[in-house]
């Protein structure tokens, strides 16, 4: 597909929005800077009260929790209505690189149908359910050319009828992933990094809002309390709480998932997130303030690792090229670079130095994000 990167044009409004340039009130706001190493100030702090994110009730009872002015979306649009049979699969007692992985089995999110696949129809649930509340028919977010986030978006917008636009890092930089999502419907904003480090910044969304019409400004990510209480329905999928479990093991990008995992999980003996990104010292930070955000305390100890992001984000050092071959192989679960291959790697890792132990049950969370082997000429392109 050629690769057409939109200009900055507006959208035409329906009956009854507001003017162009008006920043919606109640937008979401997120949790903190989504990349490790930026500096920013908490935008929060910084609106009027009258444009603040509403506080999150999470106290309703039922396994949905809700958000205050936000319905839930239909689910059908977002998850399909039944889970595929076996949607945690047990790893073969099976040497990967000299190292077996008997105990460890997988929760293949990646097998979920639905437009999302993975634990971004997870975040996008809440969200997009408060523009449908708010009566919007555009959404804006931010992320770079092989953005998982802004991929899901733009599949999950076109299934709800909504208008995406994705404001994208680093330029003309055409990939596989954006032409999906243009070819989904979503309109790209190419942007300098130098502007796009200015993503939590009220005056440039107040700029967005005013080129393209009022629209919901999405977190980078999907960082923000409704894409916590969305993760947290993971917990609830069948078999996740359970006490066999002595980890639940995720990679983390900006700690969403795994705070929807500590606030979820009650039966397991830990949580443990796999840092996907280099200097990644505010992410505990940020996964302690995403709790605080949905008014939860984690049910169970959780902690990061940092030591496998294999040169940092998005980047595969030798080890890691090594290892996703020879774990694909022994076991036929595909792998992606970004995240999935480094939590692999991390549980391989642990039980190798024998800081776990071989007879601890433990569960991977697998979220997704195949298609983003395409960006990588030492894989095949899709398993």
């Amino acid at each position: 597909m050629a690769h057409r990167l939109a200009r900055h044009r507006g959208l035409r409004r329906g009956p009854g929005e507001l003017p162009r340039g008006a920043l919606v009130p109640g937008a979401l706001l997120p949790l903190r800077p989504a990349l490790a190493g930026t500096r920013a100030t908490r935008t929060r702090a910084c609106l009027p009260r009258a444009h603040r994110q509403p506080r999150v009730v999470a106290e309703i009872p039922g396994p949905l929790p809700a958000v205050r002015g936000c319905r839930a979306a239909p689910r059908h649009r977002l998850l399909p209505d039944s889970l595929p049979p076996a949607l945690i699969q047990a790893l073969p007692d099976v040497p990967v690189l000299g190292q077996s992985l008997a105990g460890v089995s997988v929760l293949r999110l990646d097998r979920l149908g639905g437009a999302a696949p993975g634990n971004k129809a997870f975040k996008l649930r809440y969200i997009l359910a408060r523009a449908q509340a708010q009566g919007l028919r555009r959404v804006l977010s931010f992320g770079g050319a092989w953005s998982n986030h802004l991929h899901a978006l733009a599949a999950v917008g076109a299934e709800l009828g909504l208008e995406t636009i994705g404001v994208v890092r680093g330029g003309e930089t055409p990939t596989a992933m954006l032409d999906d999502a243009q070819g989904w419907g979503m309109q790209l904003l190419p942007v300098s990094r130098e502007d796009y480090r200015r993503r939590h910044d009220v005056a440039y969304q107040r700029e967005l809002a005013q080129m393209h019409g009022p629209c919901l400004v999405i977190p980078e990510g999907g960082a923000s309390a409704e894409g916590v209480l969305g993760c947290r329905e993971i917990a609830a999928l069948p078999g996740v709480d359970d006490p066999r479990w002595r980890r639940v093991v995720v990679a983390v990008g900006t700690g969403t998932t795994l705070a929807g995992l500590a606030a979820g999980l009650s039966r397991v003996g830990e949580v443990v997130g796999v840092a996907a990104i280099r200097g990644g010292d505010d992410l505990a930070p940020r996964v302690r303030e995403a709790l605080a955000a949905i008014a939860a305390q984690a049910g169970v100890p959780w902690h990061i690792e940092h030591g496998f992001h294999c040169g940092g984000f998005a980047r595969a050092d030798a080890q890691l090229r090594a290892f996703i071959p020879a774990f694909e192989h022994a076991t036929g679960v595909p792998l992606e670079p970004v995240y999935t291959g480094k939590l692999l790697l991390a549980i391989h890792a642990q039980l190798a130095a024998g800081h776990w132990s071989p007879g601890d049950e433990i569960l991977a969370i697998h979220s997704g994000g195949l298609q983003g082997r395409r960006g990588y000429a030492w894989l095949d392109p899709w398993p």
